[in-house]
């Protein structure tokens, strides 16, 4: 049973083709980001400083009837990187992006494909009824989580209105199943869903229901 809320992120489960493939590293992190990127974290490409590079993707924080601001699409999940830095040399491979680094050949993993389905613990219960539904996720940023394993804490967050034609699309995951592992049943008090990304950067948003 999920008993106990020990989130890991929006980790990709599965692919139609069998095959979850990193994005091709088109879009870096820009040296010096301020932010850490942990893995399993919500991402997006920057277009609005506009500088077309990889950040933290911000919750979405409230449903609505209206069309979701930019912001609230995004691309992905932060799988890893590689980089050098500019003080030593030194060539480092991490599974996240340290928040200030000063770096140069600087390549970001990521996944990108809008198939991908991603399992994500939610901070309540999440019921048989709200399949289909849509659901934003929690905080994610600097502390959202674990210097040392480096993967992120970000949950599903039941505790926004979950979004459906009624109150909106603005949610930006939507609920497509349930882990079938011996430790999560349905309406669990943290429940362990499977999603996929309502409000992708590549294509139109999803409407559900």
């Amino acid at each position: 049973m999920s008993l106990a809320l020990n989130p890991y992120g929006l980790a990709p489960l599965f692919h139609e083709s069998g095959i979850v493939r990193p994005a091709y590293p088109s879009a870096p992190v820009a040296s010096a980001y301020a932010v850490n990127l942990f893995q399993n974290a919500p991402v997006r490409i920057d277009t609005v400083t506009p500088n077309g590079n990889l950040i933290a993707a911000p919750a979405n924080g409230a449903a609505t009837t209206a069309t979701p601001a930019n912001t609230s699409y995004f691309v992905g999940t932060f799988q890893g990187c590689q980089f050098t830095l500019t003080a030593t040399g030194r060539p480092v491979v991490s599974n996240y992006w340290p928040a200030n680094t000063v770096a140069t050949q600087i390549i970001a993993w990521y996944t990108r494909d809008p198939n991908i389905t991603y399992t994500i613990q939610a901070n309540g219960p999440v019921t048989q009824a709200q399949l289909q539904d849509q659901i934003s996720f929690t905080a994610n940023g600097s502390g959202n989580g674990n210097l040392i394993s480096g993967f992120s804490t970000v949950a599903a967050d039941t505790t926004v209105a979950l979004g459906t034609v009624a109150n909106g699309f603005a949610n930006q995951l939507r609920i497509v199943g349930f882990d079938t592992g011996i430790a999560n049943a349905v309406g669990d008090a943290f429940t362990v869903i499977q999603v996929k990304i309502a409000l992708h950067q590549d294509v139109a948003p999803t409407i559900v229901r």
